[in-house]
């Protein structure tokens, strides 16, 4: 978790509003004014506006013309197409390493299993950030640099995904041991069909709960077989 420690003023203010948002504090639709949270925090705009361009760029916020900036209506779509980009860069990292894991990459998931194990409600940031750990593990088997980079930009689809569940799910943080640990063990069984089944589940059953739990129609969404 040391990579944790450390963070630049953009990203402590980032992590404040995006407390805020995802713990509903700022409803969807709230305008943000970059002077009162500028008074707020004691600091100038400057870092205020970057971080606010980091949370449109997570899609946390949005900007409309001559409406400033405001908090993003996120939707279950939002949700789907997030999570079927993240799974499907994490099955081809699978698939190019023929699903072979050593013990010391298993060792370290478990590592992180254990941080998840012992969080508690309103720890969702340390969540997320452990749910990071966890996956880059796996996508970094690519050994693609373009294909890691295009993963770790869709890593600000942990934020969406946690705000639009936590109303469906309160038991949300602490469900997350058993649900990481499923995969974990389906990764160290070494067989490929096994994993990329196990990592599209893992994606995909919270997808269609929030969507069935949204009143949405599911053929609506194209799940693969």
């Amino acid at each position: 978790m040391s990579e944790l420690a450390y963070r630049t003023l953009r990203e402590n203010v980032a992590a404040e509003i995006r407390t805020k948002i995802l713990n509903q504090e700022l409803a969807p639709g709230t305008r943000i004014v970059e002077q009162n949270l500028s008074k707020e925090f004691g600091i100038s705009r400057g870092p205020i506006r970057e971080a606010l361009r980091q949370l449109e760029y997570e899609g946390l916020v949005e900007y409309t013309r001559n409406a400033g900036c405001s908090v993003k209506e996120i939707t279950a779509a939002d949700v789907f197409e997030l999570y079927l980009l993240r799974s499907s860069y994490e099955i081809l990292a699978v698939r190019l390493c023929d699903g072979q894991f050593t013990p010391q990459e298993l060792t370290e998931m478990d590592r992180v299993l254990d941080i998840m194990l012992t969080l508690q409600d309103g720890e969702m940031p340390r969540l997320i950030a452990c749910d990071h750990m966890l996956h880059r593990v796996i996508v970094e088997k690519s050994r693609l640099p373009r294909l890691q980079k295009a993963w770790e930009e869709l890593n600000y689809g942990s934020n969406i995904v946690s705000k639009i569940c936590m109303p469906y799910r309160p038991d949300l943080i602490k469900r997350q041991y058993d649900i990481h640990r499923e995969l974990v063990d389906a990764l160290g069984s070494g067989d490929t069909d096994t994993i990329c089944r196990a990592i599209y589940d893992h994606y995909m059953r919270p997808v269609k709960r929030v969507i069935a739990e949204s009143g949405l129609p599911q053929e609506d969404y194209r799940f693969f077989r």
